[in-house]
């Protein structure tokens, strides 16, 4: 058997009690998958009842079966259940849910057609996927992009890219991919992340491939003004001017990110407000044009601690350590970095530019500053990040998050500005413990079990 740098994705250990989705923030395209009649704001995560009565009907596979794997888009969601079937809900007019909702014939009544919002709002299996007996096990999504990986290795892309200027298509020769239809199919495929309107594919040789919109460089490479769809095929990246092997990718809106065999960060495209901790020069400087090492971040300056997740937003960026720790940088006019207003990291960066732009000083923070949490005994275990939010999951079973949320994406009541971490599902009491959190465009998804 070939030996793989980086191993087949693998489906996680099943989990008892289930694992059951909940949902919070914008559901006005059916992305809470709860149904036509839920279809307003969440400002606390509601479980879905649906998901429930599935996992008791042995839907996702034996009886008490449930949910292994998720992710939030613009405003469609996606996820995976224990037979590795991916299921698709939300907004489909860019062929988000990898499967046909339009003129969808009625098996019960001859002539009629099934209605578009029961089919957008309410999970569905994508099909094509069950019958090519496709087993997910990694899945993501963009704005209008969905991508997925099986056990094997393999890479299904659906949906459509969109650019600064309107839609840029799926590839030459097709404006949407309503099906999902196989990628990189030279290559095994280890891992992949969704930006906006742009993917980050790792295989396990460590070899990273880039496609989409690269119009901000978020694809690492320099794409022809005239030949924008030219990015929608797959193409390798190097890790600065020798080829170094990765272990991670991320996304974020409109850069990239990964992590190198030497535990080294690496992060390219738009940089505007700081976001990819590369260091931020003036506010016409705002583009690294291809993968530039984040200094700070490396093992030697982390005192032995090294990155092992990243997570990007619209402005602004996330670094987990093995240790538990959570680093930020980029926007943060909106509490998007986890900071109080008097963290030396702050007050250092405004005394270095106050001369220079006045009032006008930018609100961001270049270099990537430690996030302190409520308890310091539970480490972090996974970060996500929305356009404005973010959300981590500890150890403890604990959900926390900060930032701006105006349609309750941060699951904290009413309130839509948090400038640090606050507790959405607590670690000690309670009825849920939390596993997972995936933040999309203005709603956020979790993963719970019940902690009896």
């Amino acid at each position: 058997m070939a030996q793989h740098f980086n191993p087949l994705p693998t489906p996680p250990l099943t989990a008892r009690p289930a694992l059951v989705l909940f949902a919070w923030g914008a559901g006005n395209f059916g992305q809470f998958g709860m149904g036509p009649d839920v279809l307003d704001s969440l400002t606390t995560p509601r479980r879905n009842q649906w998901v429930e009565a599935q996992i008791g009907n042995g839907t996702f596979g034996e009886i008490g079966a449930g949910i292994t794997a998720i992710a939030a888009g613009g405003l469609h969601t996606l996820f995976i259940d224990e037979n590795g079937t991916v299921w698709s809900c939300g907004a489909n007019d860019d062929a988000a849910l990898g499967r046909i909702t339009t003129n969808v014939p009625n098996p019960d009544k001859e002539g009629l057609f099934l209605d578009i919002d029961e089919l957008t709002s309410w999970p569905r299996p994508i099909q094509t996927l069950v019958d090519q007996n496709f087993r997910a096990v990694v899945v993501a999504a963009g704005d209008s992009i969905g991508a997925a990986v099986s056990d094997e290795g393999e890479l299904r892309v659906w949906g459509t890219y969109r650019g600064m200027e309107g839609a840029l298509g799926f590839s030459s020769r097709s404006e949407k991919q309503q099906l999902p239809t196989p990628i990189l199919t030279s290559s095994r495929v280890s891992s992949v992340a969704a930006g906006n309107n742009h993917l980050v594919i790792l295989t396990t040789q460590g070899y990273i491939y880039t496609l989409g919109s690269g119009e901000q460089y978020q694809l690492g490479r320099k794409i022809i003004e005239g030949r924008k769809i030219d990015g929608t095929n797959p193409r390798k990246i190097v890790l600065g001017k020798r080829l170094r092997k990765a272990v991670h990718v991320a996304a974020g809106s409109y850069h990239s990110f990964a992590i190198d065999e030497n535990d080294d960060v690496w992060a390219w495209g738009l940089n505007n407000l700081g976001q990819t901790g590369t260091g931020w020069f003036s506010e016409e400087d705002n583009i690294v044009y291809s993968p530039q090492k984040i200094e700070s971040l490396s093992r030697q300056n982390l005192a032995g601690d090294y990155v092992t997740q990243i997570a990007g937003g619209e402005h602004h960026s996330l670094f987990l350590t093995s240790g538990g720790k959570v680093y930020s940088c980029g926007r943060m006019n909106g509490g998007q970095l986890g900071l109080q207003d008097d963290n030396p990291a702050i007050v250092e960066w405004r005394m270095k530019y106050a001369e220079k732009y006045g009032d006008k000083l930018p609100q961001l923070l270049p270099t990537p500053t430690q996030i302190m949490f409520p308890d310091a005994n539970d480490p972090v275990v996974q970060v996500s990040a929305g356009l404005h939010n973010n959300a981590v999951v500890t150890q403890g079973g604990a959900l926390l998050a900060w930032g701006q949320g105006v349609q309750g994406e941060l699951g904290l009541r009413k309130k839509e500005e948090v400038k640090t971490p606050e507790v959405v599902v607590r670690k000690e009491g309670g009825a849920w413990f939390a596993t997972a959190v995936s933040c999309g465009g203005q709603h956020t998804i979790g993963l719970f079990r019940k902690k009896d």
